[in-house]
């Protein structure tokens, strides 16, 4: 019962206080297959409890990330006013989502979400500290030149950021139309693509390909002007390299964006909307680049992620992040405040 109540409660705090549903709104809760059937029923009561229309709309999950929903599907996404999109297969770099927004929509990406996430990462957290946070860290990415990222296990990156490109906190809070946004605890930037050179080592997750999720070893990416060079390490690497042959697009290998993670309750579970956004990470996208970005990449086959545990970050040689906390003197407190 405790659950059941627990749940309803983040449901409602998602609707009401994310999403902003407003009354008399049309409502799209959106899944696939794997998607948690009572958190969807949770999630439409919430928003029927504020006087809105809710449906639920769920199709067959599918192989891979980015494949086009049916078209009645895509049809109800441009004719809802909300769509809280939970498919564990993500539809974020299709047509059907970017007609969607066209017309006005207002998407919440909560892709792969299930009971556990949305109590943990959405109940039990304080959002607004956690994004009071955000807004400093994006402040202090945006006036980053020059970044350096190491890390225990091998990583050595640098790259530029361009100062006219936009830094995304992606509170998950939908204020206006025409906007997507993710859960908070993240925020994002294309770096300069040219300038990113030297060494990843994806050492918490990769997503997809599928098969892989939660790395068991480390792989190796090596960067030259933004673009992976070569890929080493074990069984992961080659299923990872294998992938991105698979796609038969170049713009796979070139990095799309960067990600600073910063929830203070996420965990590495093998879903990508929680592991993106473990406390003082950096995660790295290839392929596929949101316009909203104003980088060089723009659409591809497909998008891919791969996560770092822990570096040490460095903008304009001043140590922002270290260990798994973060160390910066406009960022200490808050720090301690979710983190302890």
């Amino acid at each position: 019962m405790s659950m059941f109540m627990e749940l309803y409660n983040s449901a409602l705090k998602t609707v009401r206080d994310l999403a902003l549903i407003k009354s008399g709104e049309n409502i799209l809760i959106l899944a696939d297959t794997v998607v948690d059937w009572e958190m969807l029923k949770m999630l439409a009561s919430a928003a029927y409890s504020l006087n809105a229309e809710p449906s639920i709309m769920i199709y067959e999950t599918r192989e891979e990330v980015n494949v086009e929903p049916p078209k009645h599907v895509a049809e109800a996404m441009k004719s809802s006013d909300v769509v809280i999109s939970l498919p564990l297969m993500y539809i974020l770099h299709t047509n059907a989502y970017n007609e969607a927004l066209k017309a006005g929509a207002r998407i919440l990406e909560l892709t792969g979400m299930n009971p556990d996430m949305m109590i943990r990462l959405i109940g039990r957290v304080d959002y607004l500290r956690m994004c009071e946070l955000g807004d400093r860290l994006a402040k202090i990415t945006k006036d980053a030149k020059e970044v350096h990222i190491k890390s225990s296990s091998g990583t050595d990156l640098r790259f530029e950021n361009d100062p006219a490109r936009p830094v995304f906190h992606n509170d998950g809070i939908l204020r206006e139309k025409h906007v997507y946004k993710t859960l908070g605890g993240q925020i994002s930037w294309a770096p300069i693509e040219d300038s990113i050179e030297g060494t990843i080592i994806a050492d918490t997750f990769i997503w997809p390909p599928t098969e892989l999720g939660v790395l068991k070893n480390p792989v190796k990416l090596r960067i030259k002007e933004g673009r992976i060079i070569e890929i080493e390490g074990g069984v992961e690497a080659k299923i990872f390299e294998n992938w991105l042959r698979s796609m038969e697009d170049e713009k796979m290998y070139y990095v799309a964006h960067a990600s600073w993670g910063f929830h203070p309750k996420a965990r590495l579970i093998g879903v990508p909307l929680e592991d993106e956004r473990l406390y003082a990470g950096i995660e790295f996208g290839f392929g596929s680049q949101s316009l909203k970005f104003r980088g060089r990449i723009g659409k591809a086959r497909s998008h891919t992620d791969v996560g770092l545990y822990n570096p040490d970050v460095y903008f304009d040689e001043v140590l922002i992040a270290h260990g798994g906390r973060f160390v910066h003197e406009d960022l200490r407190e808050l720090d301690k405040t979710l983190k302890g």
